[in-house]
């Protein structure tokens, strides 16, 4: 087998292996030999056909089989290559001359990397020590939880939780035409909204302009978009809302007392603090490993600039598109609505999916130069995290991974990274941030 190697890019390669006759003819012959003990063939015991009369019967299945034979060495052998890594096959391409077989693989391979010196990143970190204040706004949440909501028959008060529709247009046009990969804006025929809340995540115009109105009333508001809104249709123009009311609740709050405190399992007031503020100092902590490895593998990542494979960054690209489409559809969007805008959530994916596949080969690097591997413990992991996240029963996972060599390699090349932001996080050189 001939190998010849042309470069088109930094991170492409055109490689291409040439079989001569002569060992065509001799994989051939093993093909055969292969079909002539497996045949069954009436009127003869297996491996006792003919050579010719199995040729003639399973020609296209022997001409199949000697193809993926030849692809199966020059895979192998552009595996093994040491002139450079593979990180994907872009295209492979057949040609047969003068009886020769040529297989043309375009590849796109890992770009040379030139990692820092030390990989030992300095990160400051939040304190993780817990003030009165941060107890005292976790008491309130934990109020709000329990809170009831009383029916009323009122005008609507600041506070008051209100069931309510609303269909908004600008200069006629529906707000959820012009903006359909917004469905915050999108038109409501029933929710709820916390009234003259300014922190609310709704529609401000209406949020506030629910104030006052009765049970059953028809109200138009106007909510101003502003200038910095990330669709043109919408940005700077004011929007007409048509809201009618179909409930009002007031909120009543939880007293402080025995009740309360037993249901966190507590008797006093006191003990409750103790209890929060434990808890809030594990959540930091948590949140501050987080952050560690985050901050550690960009911060050395920063350090080096390199030329990003074209298939690495469209794997990204597609990943990100897909989890974008997901996020809009639980949002109320519906697959026309993402369609119509598919060219600007494109370009969106893009910038994101180089940064993705920056970090994928820069840990890859980290992960081949102190020779990190993956063992049965870390695919384990990585096999229990896959089935939580797509809530698939770890049994039921492993038959799909076993049909799908594709999500197989992608899941081992995960707990590769993993491995490998482990290894970063564990060097670095951790400070508590000063208080300004």
């Amino acid at each position: 087998m001939k190998t010849d190697i042309e470069k088109i890019s930094d991170t492409r390669r055109k490689i291409t292996f040439s079989f001569d006759a002569k060992q065509i003819a001799e994989e051939n012959e093993k093909v055969v030999k292969e079909f002539v003990r497996s045949a069954k063939i009436s009127g003869f015991r297996p491996g006792k056909a003919p050579v010719n009369m199995v040729e003639r019967l399973y020609a296209g299945a022997i001409k199949d089989q000697l193809e993926r034979a030849l692809t199966g060495k020059a895979v192998d052998e552009l595996n093994t290559t040491k002139e450079f890594d593979v990180y994907a096959v872009a295209d492979l391409d057949k040609k047969d001359e003068g009886g020769e077989m040529k297989l043309i693989f375009t590849a796109d391979i890992y770009p040379e990397v030139k990692l820092p010196k030390s990989l030992a990143a300095k990160i400051e970190l939040e304190p993780t020590a817990v003030s009165d204040e941060e107890i005292d706004r976790a008491i309130e949440f934990y109020r709000n939880q329990r809170a009831k909501y009383n029916e009323v028959d009122r005008e609507i008060k600041q506070g008051d939780f209100v069931r309510l529709a609303y269909k908004g247009t600008i200069d006629g046009a529906s707000v959820q035409e012009l903006a359909p990969e917004m469905p915050l804006y999108a038109d409501q025929k029933s929710t709820w909204e916390e009234a003259g809340n300014k922190e609310a995540p709704g529609i401000q115009g209406v949020v506030q302009g629910i104030l006052g109105m009765k049970k059953g009333e028809k109200k138009t508001v106007e909510h101003a978009f502003p200038k910095d809104v990330k669709n043109d249709k919408l940005a700077g123009k004011t929007a007409q809302y048509e809201v009618e009311i179909f409930d009002i609740r007031e909120k009543v709050m939880p007293e402080l007392d025995a009740e309360f405190f037993k249901s966190f399992d507590v008797d006093s007031l006191e003990k409750l603090r103790e209890k929060i503020s434990g808890e809030i100092e594990s959540e930091k902590k948590s949140n501050n490993e987080v952050m560690k490895r985050q901050l550690a593998v960009e911060q050395l990542m920063e350090k080096c600039d390199f030329p990003l494979p074209e298939t690495a960054v469209e794997d990204e690209r597609q990943s990100i598109l897909e989890e974008m489409m997901m996020r809009f559809m639980s949002q109320g969007a519906s697959r026309e609505d993402i369609e119509k805008n598919k060219e600007a959530l494109f370009d969106s994916a893009g910038k994101e999916a180089e940064g993705r596949a920056k970090m994928r080969i820069f840990l890859n690097r980290v992960a081949k130069a102190n020779d990190l591997k993956v063992d049965n413990d870390d695919m384990g992991r990585m096999l229990w995290q896959e089935a939580m996240r797509t809530r698939t029963k770890p049994e039921e996972l492993v038959k799909q991974i076993r049909k799908d060599r594709a999500r197989a390699n992608r899941l081992r090349s995960d707990a590769l990274l993993q491995k490998a932001i482990n290894f970063i996080a564990e060097k670095a050189e951790v400070s508590e941030k000063k208080k300004a």
